[in-house]
């Protein structure tokens, strides 16, 4: 590794984060910022989902990866690599580990299939991020209030993290029991009318409808004719 390589390992309540910066592309305040989200959501998503969830997570600062984060596959899966040119244009954008750091908590056996719905995966992670983020208002991210034209229940991250919030007020534990049933790849739909009493499109209705964004009316004069 080259000698201005950074390099750097942290235990908090054991649980041990090693973070690697291998061109020392971030400064010493975002680093810490990064390393205090990390442990400030991690913690407590892994107490309140899974606590046998990883032990030792990596972050991995990587200018050669041109997303925002992932998570790595199976042989790295307790492993966030960001993008610090994202950092270097949302400096706010901290919970982005936050949400990364809930898919390590997830651990699940698949992504995309009919057991683990990759709708539903994200949408948990950014309900988690909506719960334990620590500066989700400075950097202007929020769940919506409203439901846009289209969206829909399957539409992933934010937009389902806003309905789990709305049904998880409702049905307290509702996310837990998903959660638990994904990471044992035993999802079914029928999942939400054991833990609501309702089916799954009922469910969303009852929540998009009242959420629904008002069509925009057409200027005078261009009408339909």
């Amino acid at each position: 590794m080259p000698a201005h390589a950074l390099e750097s390992t942290e235990m908090r309540q054991g649980v041990t984060l090693h973070y690697t910066d291998a061109t020392d592309a971030l400064d010493a305040p975002m680093r810490a910022r990064i390393i205090e989200t990390f442990f400030s959501a991690y913690l407590r998503e892994r107490a309140d989902f899974h606590p046998a969830a990883p032990s030792r997570v990596g972050i991995v600062i990587d200018p050669g990866y041109d997303g925002v984060a992932y998570v790595g596959d199976k042989e790295k899966a307790a492993t966030i690599t960001i993008n610090p040119g994202w950092l270097a244009k949302h400096p706010a954008d901290l919970d982005l580990v936050t949400h990364e750091a809930m898919h390590i908590v997830q651990g699940y056996p698949s992504y995309g299939d009919q057991q683990v719905p990759g709708w539903l995966v994200e949408g948990i992670a950014d309900y988690a991020r909506d719960r334990y983020g620590m500066g989700n208002a400075a950097a202007g991210w929020a769940l919506p209030q409203k439901v846009g034209a289209g969206q829909t229940v399957e539409s992933g991250y934010r937009v389902t993290g806003a309905f789990l919030k709305w049904a998880e007020g409702g049905h307290p534990g509702l996310v837990l029991a998903l959660d638990k049933a994904l990471r044992a790849g035993q999802y079914t739909p029928a999942l939400w009318q054991t833990h609501t009493g309702k089916a799954l499109p009922a469910l969303w209705s009852a929540y998009a409808g009242p959420r629904m964004d008002a069509p925009t009316a057409a200027p005078a004069g261009h009408g339909k004719r």
